[in-house]
């Protein structure tokens, strides 16, 4: 009786060539697990800019409508007579090394988180810009603009976030 020489297993060719396609798969998996991190992480910051941007807008649009006059003493900074007769003024305000949308009248109040920043390294360098429209005959208008991002935003341009504000709010209480 004649015995086959059978042998189980799989040549080192084949193994290589496993070994191959399984290191190939898993570069492409994990290539796609960070793309996906990042892309959440940048979409979570770029929601947090927004949300900041909005907040302000909105609140400044409120305190300009109900304003009994507006004024711009600079172009980054806008007083606002409320209708107690009492002054706020509204620009960008140092807060340690961010700058920061904040409402000064007894107190400080900031308009945006510590988060993000009006960009530059102090007010005079930040992208807050107010003009004030007077028209003899229609209420005076306010054109705000400005710009939010992250703070300590990185180099990298992927991970850049910052959003872009500007609005113009007419007075309802022009006297």
């Amino acid at each position: 009786m004649r015995t086959r020489n059978i042998q189980d297993g799989f040549t080192l060719l084949e193994m290589l060539v496993s070994v191959a396609i399984i290191a190939m798969i898993s570069v492409v998996l994990s290539q796609v697990f960070i793309s996906t991190i990042r892309t959440n992480a940048k979409t979570e910051i770029l929601k947090e800019v927004k949300q900041n941007g909005d907040l302000a807008v909105d609140t400044l649009t409120r305190m300009v409508q109900n304003a009994t006059s507006v004024t711009c003493p600079t172009t980054k900074s806008l007083a606002i007579v409320n209708p107690d007769g009492n002054t706020t003024t509204i620009g960008c305000a140092l807060d340690g090394t961010v700058t920061r949308l904040a409402s000064a009248s007894a107190t400080t109040v900031y308009l945006s988180s510590g988060d993000v920043t009006l960009g530059g390294t102090d007010c005079a360098s930040s992208t807050l810009q107010f003009t004030c429209t007077a028209v003899a005959g229609l209420p005076s208008q306010v054109t705000l603009s400005f710009s939010l991002a992250q703070k300590g935003t990185p180099g990298d341009q992927f991970e850049r976030a910052s959003e872009t504000f500007q609005t113009s709010v007419s007075m309802r209480n022009d006297q």
